[in-house]
Order: C-alpha cells, then structure tokens, then sequence
C-alpha cells in the first residue's frame, strides 16, 4: 500500500514553541503536586517561550498562491480535464446556471410560503370548528345534567308513590 500523501516539513519555530509550551506544562504540574525542580522548568518553558516570541516577531510571511476558483468551479475554465480547449462560455455559463438554480430556489420559495398559508388557514378553521364543537358539548353536557336529575326526580316520586301503597 503506497501512499502519494505529500507531507508537510517540520517548522522548526513551531517545534521549538511546542517544546517550550511542554515543558512549562511540566513545571505546573511539579508546582502543584509540590515535586523538585519546578521553578526550574518554569524558568526553562517561560525562556524558551520568550526567545520563539522574539523570533517569530522578525518572521517573514510568504505571499499566499491566489485561490484558485476553476477547481472549484470547473465552469469558469475553457479547458477540459484533459487539457483540450472547449467552448463553455466559461463565466457566463456559470452565471446562467447560477441563475436558474436561483430561479428554481425562488419558486420553491414561492410553493413552500404557499403551502405554509394553506396549512395557517386550515389550522385556524379547524380551531374555529374545535371552539364550536367545545360550545356544543358543554352544552351536551349541561343537557345531560338536567337530563339526570329530572330522572332522579322521577325515580324519588316513583318510590315514594311504590311506599305509599303499602
């Protein structure tokens, strides 16, 4: 298994902060636990510190390569993948396809606030249908209330007229 990963070189400010920060790390962890040694790893981690502090301060920055947007975007290129010349219209092409794929966005924008109204609508006929059905049934209820008691009402008399006769 062969690998074509091409590997980054080791910065040697970077090493040299990492080793630094490492040992500063150590020093702490001395400091706390009370062990030998740990103003002296403070003093070492702190002067390495200092000294990639000051150098790093006089590092030179290399100019980035611009980014290159025909990867991204291979519509922007005249050339195919295999290097021959093609006529896309390169720029304008992608324009136009940016432009219909925003046409499409804005019609399915236009369907989904459609289809939101519709669903508002409904739901607030089906509130308005749940507070008359509501309305209804307490009304159901207080009918069956009376409903109830007037057979009460009538089984106390049917019980009083059954005792009487005897």
């Amino acid at each position: 298994m062969s690998s074509n990963k091409k590997k980054g070189k080791l910065d040697p400010i970077t090493f040299i902060y990492g080793f630094g920060a490492a040992v500063v790390l150590v020093g702490a962890m001395f400091k706390f636990l009370g062990w030998n040694f740990a103003n002296e790893m403070f003093i070492l981690g702190l002067s390495i510190e200092a000294i990639v502090f000051l150098i790093s301060a006089f590092e030179r920055q290399s100019d980035d390569e611009e980014y290159r947007w025909e990867q991204v975007f291979p519509q922007l290129t005249n050339e195919n993948a295999d290097g021959t010349a093609t006529d896309t219209g390169g720029y304008q092409s992608a324009m136009s396809q940016f432009a219909s794929t925003l046409g499409e966005l804005n019609k399915g924008l236009k369907d989904m606030t459609e289809s939101v109204q519709q669903i508002r609508g409904e739901m607030q006929a089906n509130a308005s249908r749940s507070a008359e059905m509501q309305k209804s049934m307490q009304e159901f209820n207080e009918l069956m209330g009376n409903y109830n008691q007037n057979m009460r009402s009538i089984n106390e008399k049917y019980n009083q007229f059954l005792n009487s006769g005897k």
